[in-house]
């Protein structure tokens, strides 16, 4: 082999807009500008020749799918979620619908589970005409490992997680998962907590590794540690923050001491700790100080009201639509702007 570019007929398999771009010398976005024939591509008539020259080359087969959008069929984006229900997506559904009304696109929903127990509700949405493209949640188990089915016939966003599809095939948009955790650790800290332990969501769940991350690093820069027997895994609900806190309790007894803080994976799960804990005679924020990730309405009426840290769920539903309508808006985004914002409440306080 002498290092030239490839012919079609061996050429690799998956070739993409950045192999294209960098055989050309030029931008991703102005590849697939020209590629697209897009009659607002800024290029000169050499340029377009040696884009289409080094796409033909590499034989680059264009994303159908991606190109799907720009020819509307239904004028639908749809929105699939893990639990329809959870006041935490609230605002990354605000963000969304805003920005496709925009655009003249009506947002519709979807929820994870059901599409990963009812085969052929999968079968319908994906293959079934009925939304131009999908803004999908990833970061929950089994139905990450369905988005490349996915990715294969409808322009997708992925939400909330890093995305486990290559960025040619999926766009990725996802807030700062470690500051979110990071602030909320360094509040209890600040209160004079040295021992903070963390109910967590799924051990499999990206989102929920992030998390621990900005937990641990934290901690790090203040000289301590999250002790293993001070973390749990648990669903990303109310009986998982329930179940988690059951099983701290149990870890507990007959110890000489322990955390006298909890972070809790989200919302939902902060809520399972507060019920958790009165059933086991633990006094919030009294006898243990409790906060969470991802701020909702219902936090600030809970008796204590809980502590959170709200991430940019908005802005990511909006930056979401962009990615599916716009192929110059970066494919892979991670949100630091605006940042976390903490909001303290009476759940936490300093340790007695």
């Amino acid at each position: 082999m002498d290092g030239s570019t490839p012919s079609p007929a061996r050429r690799p398999v998956g070739v993409k807009l950045a192999d294209v771009a960098a055989a050309a010398g030029v931008s991703i976005a102005l590849v697939s500008r020209v590629l697209n024939s897009d009659p607002a591509a800024r290029a000169t008539p050499e340029t377009k020749s040696r884009i289409l020259d080094a796409a033909r080359a590499l034989g680059y087969v264009p994303n159908v799918a991606a190109k799907s959008l720009r020819v509307r069929r239904n004028g639908l984006i749809g929105l699939v979620v893990h639990d329809l229900s959870s006041p935490i997506h609230l605002e990354l559904l605000r963000g969304a619908r805003t920005e496709s009304a925009a655009h003249n696109y009506f947002l519709v929903l979807g929820d994870v589970d059901e599409l990963l127990d009812d085969e052929e509700a999968f079968k319908i949405l994906v293959n079934g005409n009925r939304v131009d493209g999908l803004i999908v949640q990833g970061g929950h188990r089994g139905f990450d490992e369905r988005i490349s089915d996915i990715a294969d016939v409808l322009p997708t966003v992925i939400v909330n997680a890093p995305s486990p599809v290559e960025r040619d095939r999926a766009a990725n948009v996802s807030p700062d998962e470690p500051a979110g955790t990071r602030a909320l650790t360094a509040h209890l800290l600040s209160l004079g907590h040295t021992r903070v332990g963390l109910v967590s969501g799924p051990s499999d769940s990206m989102t929920a590794t992030l998390r621990e991350r900005g937990v641990r690093s934290a901690m790090a820069d203040a000289g301590l540690q999250l002790l293993e027997r001070d973390v749990v895994y648990a669903d990303w609900s109310a009986d998982g923050g329930r179940a988690g806190l059951d099983e701290l309790v149990a870890r507990w007894a007959g110890a000489a001491d322990r955390p006298t803080a909890l972070i809790a994976g989200n919302s939902l799960i902060g809520i399972g700790i507060l019920g958790a804990a009165r059933s086991h005679g633990l006094a919030v924020p009294d006898d243990l100080s409790v906060c969470a990730v991802h701020d909702t309405w219902i936090n600030e009426h809970l008796v204590p009201s809980l502590t959170a840290v709200s991430l940019p769920l908005y802005e990511m539903g909006v930056v979401a639509v962009r990615q599916l309508l716009d192929a110059t808006v970066p494919r892979e985004i991670v949100l630091t702007d605006p940042p976390p914002m903490l909001h303290v409440r009476a759940s936490t306080r300093s340790p007695a």
